[in-house]
């Protein structure tokens, strides 16, 4: 797994050994083409022989009213509903009913459309290159952890407490590791955990999925904030570093 870049002349950030916060407040909000929503980009990884190609693309979109999504001809898409909203995609002619925490993956040049939201909904939105694997999932629960970019490409915080190296992060502020492990300590909280593999080029990538990832079995989940039928999403367990 490559280490993404890390944003140069921000304080306090170290270098591209070490973790990188990049904090939800510091993103700039910008109105979707059709108007119909925000979105704050997060991380754009450029690929080293061609600047002008993305391997991967994070993003955190505020999606206010109905109407379809921009088609990305070339990528893979997996998006996490993000906000207790429901949300309502339609993926190729199929309608998902979205709720917090809830994944789902498709092609960049699927016909996607809103066609229903209550409130603000909100997406984080992993973009990949074909041929490149990425993946969302879930960490969740009481957990002391070592990570470093082996365990992760970047870590956002949904919910909870959430602290690195003894530094409290807010919601939606993301950590991109370093090659150095750095003590990660959740309490009841939930984290997306993004996982990028560029290193095989060549790789196929995974196939499309226009269904919801259903939540293996498991203990409930200690944060009242989540559904009912999110208390059983994967969890790590207590554990020294």
């Amino acid at each position: 797994m490559q280490s993404p870049r890390k944003p140069a002349g921000e304080p306090g950030n170290g270098s591209a050994d070490t973790a990188h916060v990049i904090p939800m407040d510091t993103l700039e909000p910008q109105r979707w083409a059709n108007g119909r929503g925000w979105t704050r980009e997060i991380h754009r990884e450029p690929a080293a022989d061609a600047p002008e190609t993305v391997p991967w693309r994070l993003s955190l979109a505020d999606i206010e009213d109905t109407g379809p999504f921009s088609p990305f001809p070339g990528m893979e898409r997996h998006l996490l509903s993000a906000a207790p909203v429901p949300l309502q995609l339609s993926i190729d002619g199929v309608v998902h009913d979205l709720r917090y925490t809830q994944i789902v993956t498709f092609g960049g040049t699927a016909e996607v459309a809103t066609t229903a939201v209550h409130g603000r909904a909100r997406a984080l939105n992993l973009m990949v290159r074909s041929g490149i694997r990425g993946s969302l999932d879930l960490l969740g629960g009481d957990a002391r952890l070592s990570v470093s970019a082996a365990f992760a490409t970047a870590l956002v915080v949904l919910d909870g407490i959430v602290a690195l190296g003894g530094r409290r992060l807010e919601r939606f502020d993301t950590i991109l590791p370093g090659a150095e492990r750095t003590r990660l300590t959740l309490q009841g909280a939930t984290v997306a955990r993004v996982r990028v593999e560029t290193s095989a080029p060549d790789a196929a990538p995974a196939p499309a999925q226009h269904r919801p990832r259903p939540a293996p079995a498991g203990r409930p989940h200690p944060n009242p904030h989540l559904p009912a039928d999110l208390s059983s999403h994967p969890r790590i367990r207590s554990s020294r570093p």
